[in-house]
């Protein structure tokens, strides 16, 4: 006589569901190669997004941005950077129309929690290119760690730290936010 049990624990997961029929490994295949290309498409959509928001960001503080690079559509997007993109392929690095000394650096991070191993990787491509400013867009907040590393470095370095979810929408573009200027000291109303 068989047990069920230990027949039941010899079949493969895909073939346990109790009342289904057993789903082949191919169709299995098919439904993940699926969910792979969803998600790839969110992560391209999502990426897209920010770098669309970072150069308008760029554009108006002063930085050298070609129109192209802010009117870029997903499709060129994606036909320039690929469906294997890396965050690094995604660096920015521009200067400011008047004065090309002054450039910054956009650094789009892989890991989901900074630490202070990657904030020296990139503190010292910095050093080594005199760029002293940068903006770093995490996926999360930064560790504490890398807070203290920050607060040392920051005499050198002029740092920007922001979260993706929050680059998604350029805030400017909103319907409710006044047009923004830049003030002198004399018209600021600090005294």
């Amino acid at each position: 006589m068989v047990n069920i049990e230990q027949f039941s624990n010899q079949l493969s997961p895909i073939t346990q569901i109790k009342g289904k029929k057993p789903i082949s490994k191919a169709h299995n295949n098919t439904q993940e190669r699926r969910r792979r290309i969803v998600l790839l498409e969110e992560e391209i959509n999502r990426l897209y997004r920010i770098r669309k928001t970072m150069m308008q960001m760029l554009s108006d503080r002063d930085y050298l941005v070609e129109d192209l690079e802010i009117k870029m559509c997903r499709e060129e997007f994606r036909r320039k950077y690929g469906k294997n993109m890396k965050n690094e392929d995604l660096i920015i690095k521009k200067y400011k129309e008047d004065n090309s000394s002054d450039q910054i650096y956009v650094f789009f991070l892989e890991e989901a929690k900074v630490g202070v191993k990657t904030l020296k990787t990139y503190t010292n491509r910095m050093n080594f290119e005199n760029v002293f400013r940068f903006i770093m867009i995490c996926q999360q907040n930064l560790t504490p760690f890398s807070r203290t590393c920050i607060n040392e470095v920051s005499a050198k370095f002029y740092f920007e730290v922001s979260q993706e979810i929050k680059l998604l929408i350029n805030v400017k573009e909103h319907v409710l936010v006044p047009k923004h200027y830049i003030t002198d000291v004399e018209n600021s109303g600090n005294d």
